[in-house]
C-alpha cells in the first residue's frame, strides 16, 4: 500500500512540472529557451524584434553564443537590446531578451538557435527565419511621406546663408543697447558737455599766478622756475598772436615780435626774460632775487599790455546821431 502511495506522488509531481513549464523548441530539467520573432517578412532596410525567453528555477544558467551588440550576427545586424526579469514566485524566473535587428541585404536569413546552459545541461532554442524583400523604386513615395508634399516655390531670402541672421541679430542687438547707454547717460546728465576753451590771457595770468605761489627761486629751484615761466609766455605767444614760440629759439622769438604790429611794444620785455632764462637754463648762472622778480613782472607786464581789448561801446553823441539818422530814415 505504501508504494502505491509513493508511485501516485511521483506521478502527480511530474504532471505539475510538466504543467509549470510552457512549451518551448528547448526544454532541460527545470528551464525552457523560446525564440521568437515579430515579423517573418520584412523590407528590406527595415527592423523587426527579435524576443528570447528563458524560464528556469533560481538564478543559475548562461545564455552563451548570443548576438553582440553593434555587431552582424549572421546576415542581420543587431542594435539594441531590453532584458526583462519577471519572477513568477516558488523560485522560477522568466527572462526576456528583446533585441532590435535589421537586414540589409534581400532574401531569406535564418539565425541559428540560440543555447542556454545550466548546470550540466545544454537547451537550444528554435530557428527563426526571416524573410527579406527587396525595395521596389516606384514605392519609395510610400516610405517617405514628404515626397508627395508640393515643393514650396523659392524665394529671394531663401538664398540666404542662416549665419547672416544671427549675424543681424547680433549688429540689432548691439545698436539697441548702444542707443539704450545713451539715452540713460543723457537722462541721467552722465554725457559730458565740451568743457570751454580759457582765452590765452586768462590762461596765461591763472599760470603766472600759480608759479609765483610755487616760490620756486626761493627754494634754490631757479632753472625749474625759469623754465615754465618762459614756457607759460610761449604758450601765450602761440594762442594770443599765433606765433609758434614752441619750435623758436629766444633770438627767433624776439625778431617775430619786433615785426609784429601788436607785439612790437613789448618786445624788448620779452627780450630781458628770454636772455636772464637762458643764462640760467644753460649756463648755470644764480640770478639774485631782484633779477627773479624783475623777470616775473616783465613777464605780467608783457600779457597785460598785450591782452585783447574789449569791444569799443558807442559814444553819447554818435548814439544821438545814429538815432537822428533812424528818425529821418523814418
Amino acid at each position: 500500500m505504501n508504494a502505491f502511495f509513493k508511485n501516485i506522488q511521483s506521478l502527480a509531481s511530474a504532471l505539475l512540472l510538466t504543467l509549470a513549464v510552457p512549451f518551448s523548441a528547448g526544454a532541460a530539467g527545470n528551464a525552457s529557451l523560446k525564440a521568437s520573432i515579430d515579423s517573418t517578412t520584412v523590407v528590406q532596410g527595415s527592423k523587426a524584434g527579435l524576443r528570447l525567453e528563458i524560464l528556469k528555477n533560481g538564478t543559475s544558467g548562461q545564455l552563451v553564443d548570443a548576438p553582440e551588440i553593434g555587431a552582424e550576427y549572421f546576415g542581420v545586424e543587431v542594435s539594441g537590446l531590453e532584458i526583462d526579469t519577471v519572477d513568477h514566485g516558488n523560485g522560477r524566473i522568466e527572462l526576456d531578451y528583446n533585441y532590435t535587428i535589421q537586414a540589409f541585404d534581400p532574401g531569406t536569413v535564418t539565425l541559428p538557435p540560440f543555447r542556454y546552459v545550466i548546470g550540466d545541461d545544454t537547451i537550444d532554442s528554435e530557428t527563426v527565419t526571416l524573410k527579406v524583400l527587396e525595395v521596389d523604386l516606384d514605392t519609395l513615395t510610400d516610405i517617405n511621406p514628404m515626397e508627395s508634399v508640393v515643393s514650396v516655390p523659392s524665394r529671394w531670402y531663401d538664398i540666404i546663408p542662416d549665419w547672416w541672421l544671427w549675424v543681424f541679430i547680433g549688429i540689432a542687438a548691439a545698436a539697441i543697447i548702444t542707443c539704450a547707454v545713451l539715452l540713460f547717460r543723457r537722462k541721467k546728465g552722465f554725457i559730458s558737455k565740451p568743457e570751454a576753451v580759457t582765452p590765452p590771457y586768462d590762461l596765461a595770468v591763472m599760470r603766472l599766478n600759480d608759479l609765483q605761489a610755487k616760490k620756486l627761486p626761493q627754494s634754490g629751484r631757479d632753472k625749474e622756475y625759469y623754465t615754465e615761466l618762459t614756457e607759460i609766455l610761449r604758450q601765450y605767444l602761440d594762442g594770443r598772436f599765433g606765433i609758434n614760440a614752441m619750435e623758436m629759439s629766444s633770438t627767433q622769438i624776439v625778431d617775430t615780435l619786433r615785426h609784429n604790429k601788436e607785439t612790437r611794444p613789448g618786445s624788448d620785455l620779452m627780450k630781458q626774460i628770454l636772455e636772464i632764462a637762458d643764462f640760467v637754463k644753460f649756463a648755470k648762472v644764480r640770478p639774485l632775487p631782484d633779477d627773479n622778480i624783475k623777470a616775473f613782472n616783465s613777464a605780467v607786464k608783457f600779457v597785460e599790455d598785450s591782452k585783447p581789448l574789449p569791444p569799443a561801446e558807442p559814444e553819447a553823441g554818435d548814439a544821438v546821431k545814429e538815432g537822428n539818422n533812424d528818425t529821418k530814415l523814418k
